[in-house]
């Protein structure tokens, strides 16, 4: 194994261990569930929406090690972010989950790069995405997101 797959190995690894902003608040102002009923994944985001930005984001639910970890680090990426950039970063974490983009990272996704590792496994991409979809989802006031 390449020392940088073990480098995405390892960022995986820690924040499916030790999530971020995991739970349920106490309160929110938006939420919205992520289903991928193929393998199970199920995600619920919590989201309060300020100031047109991303105030605070939590999440909580079932899911695989991506799909956890990848919640974890959108998380972290997002929160504080106006609407408009984290539009912007997640078009840009659309086109690195592409199989057919080549890009290998965008600087201002700083460790959500990582999850480019699983793109060698296509099957994996819809639990990386699963979270993204589903803020997504209730930025725009929609209950669920899916990736099927």
């Amino acid at each position: 194994m390449s020392d940088l797959n073990k480098l995405y190995k390892q960022a995986i690894l820690e924040h499916n261990r030790n999530p971020r902003n995991f739970g349920q608040p106490d309160s929110w102002t938006h939420q919205a569930e992520g289903l991928n009923a193929i393998c199970g994944d199920q995600v619920m985001i919590y989201l309060t929406i300020a100031d047109n930005r991303l105030q605070a984001i939590n999440y909580a639910g079932e899911s695989c090690a991506i799909s956890m970890a990848s919640s974890s680090m959108m998380t972290e990426l997002s929160t504080g972010l106006s609407l408009d950039d984290w539009q912007i970063r997640f078009e840009l974490f659309k086109q690195l989950m592409d199989t057919g983009n080549e890009v290998q990272s965008y600087a201002e996704l700083g460790e959500v790069n990582t999850l480019v590792s699983v793109k060698k496994f296509p099957s994996r991409i819809k639990s990386a995405t699963l979270c993204w979809y589903a803020l997504d989802a209730a930025i725009h006031g929609r209950d669920t997101a899916t990736t099927e």
